[in-house]
């Protein structure tokens, strides 16, 4: 046989096997995905290394990145980095800016992750909450604190008897006002002079009828008024009606709270006030109002307050975080974790991750096989040609 041609036919022969076997190697890693049996007896070698090493795997690759990787050290050396920080107050001034921008209501900013049913039973919830809370605050003040069992005067400060004749010279004065503000009125004239009018005919007889002819209302009534306003301006009057609510007012004052409302409405107080809460605090409204505002509206008061308090509430996090880090690594069991994780994660998966990342590198393998099978070749025939 020709030299050459042996030579060129073994270096085929040998780079064909040796490329071969690499490339079965490296198919051994990920194949077979089982076990194979022949006339009960396992092949060697199945499943592929990879497969069969799976469990094992995954327990180191949860150590290594527990006790090595992913560690409180070096997630806190992370969190205390400043350009770290830096960015995160760069993320939350840029959320903040664009949740303060946005041309919608708050209800129609929910309705992007609620449904309108879930926001309605939110709405009537926390109705309902809120209700509750006002009347165990109300209920609290006013059996737990003794506010309905307070005299009305311990609720004024400093109250004493001068403060009392003073408050009495003042309401007075102010009735006087109002009685002469009201007679000054048309319906305060339309009264004077039906009263005029019955003064006339109360006369009767000859007198009477006389007294209504000759009488004129129209010149009698500010005659009239002038005399009660005199009246009502006479300080003698107004000492009258001050002694009076100074005396009532007196009265009152050593009532209690629950005493004096009782007398005046004639129901139970503290259920009375519950109904008059819940009429003057309209909250279902307040609620509707609120969800119907725009997000620009709703939070331009306080949007200078909120991004000059991202910084303080970051370095709250950042501290918070550093503190507990450690033991939420530890709860967590980050290395069980990443075990189950690993365990759960298909072969065909991983196959196909490997080889993306290393499909050149186990090609360069197969050809690297290829070429040193060619070398024993050549080897092999050279020294077969120089035993000849």
């Amino acid at each position: 046989m020709n030299p050459l041609f042996m030579i060129m036919i073994n270096m085929a022969v040998a780079g064909f096997v040796g490329g071969i076997t690499n490339h079965l190697a490296i198919k051994m890693l990920f194949h077979p995905r089982r076990p194979v049996y022949i006339g009960g007896r396992k092949i060697p070698f199945t499943p592929g290394l990879i497969p069969k090493r799976k469990d094992e795997i995954a327990v180191s690759l949860g150590q290594v990145v527990g006790e090595y990787l992913v560690t409180s050290a070096g997630l806190n050396e992370s969190l205390q980095r400043p350009d770290f920080r830096q960015k995160l107050i760069r993320k939350l001034e840029d959320w903040l800016e664009e949740w303060t921008s946005r041309e919608e209501t708050l209800e129609e900013w929910i309705l992007t992750w609620k449904s309108p049913e879930q926001i309605e039973k939110f709405k009537a919830g926390l109705k309902d909450w809120l209700q509750s809370k006002v009347r165990e605050g109300a209920a609290w003040l006013w059996m737990d604190k003794g506010v309905g069992t307070k005299e009305l005067k311990s609720f004024v400060p400093g109250w004493n008897e001068q403060k009392r004749s003073k408050l009495a010279g003042r309401m007075a004065d102010l009735l006087a006002e109002e009685v002469k503000s009201e007679l000054m009125s048309l319906r305060g004239e339309r009264l004077l002079r039906q009263m005029i009018s019955r003064m006339t005919q109360r006369s009767g007889g000859f007198l009477g009828a006389l007294a209504g002819f000759f009488v004129d209302e129209d010149k009698l009534l500010p005659k009239v008024q002038a005399a009660l306003f005199q009246q009502l301006d006479s300080q003698s009057f107004r000492a009258t009606i001050q002694v009076h609510l100074d005396g009532r007012l007196a009265g009152l004052e050593s009532m209690s709270l629950a005493e004096a409302a009782r007398h005046l409405a004639g129901e139970e107080p503290f259920e009375q006030l519950l109904e008059h809460i819940e009429t003057v605090l309209p909250i279902r409204k307040w609620l509707d109002s609120l969800g119907s505002m725009k997000l620009p509206q709703l939070t331009e008061p306080y949007r200078e307050v909120l991004k000059a308090s991202i910084p303080k509430a970051v370095d709250m996090f950042l501290r918070l975080a550093e503190n507990r880090l450690e033991r939420v690594i530890e709860a967590i069991e980050l290395p069980a974790v990443v075990e189950a994780q690993v365990s759960k994660f298909p072969i065909e998966r991983i196959e196909e991750i490997l080889l993306s990342v290393s499909g050149k590198e186990f090609r360069a393998i197969t050809w690297l096989g290829v070429l040193l099978g060619g070398f024993i070749g050549l080897f092999q025939s050279v020294f077969l040609l120089l035993q000849q």
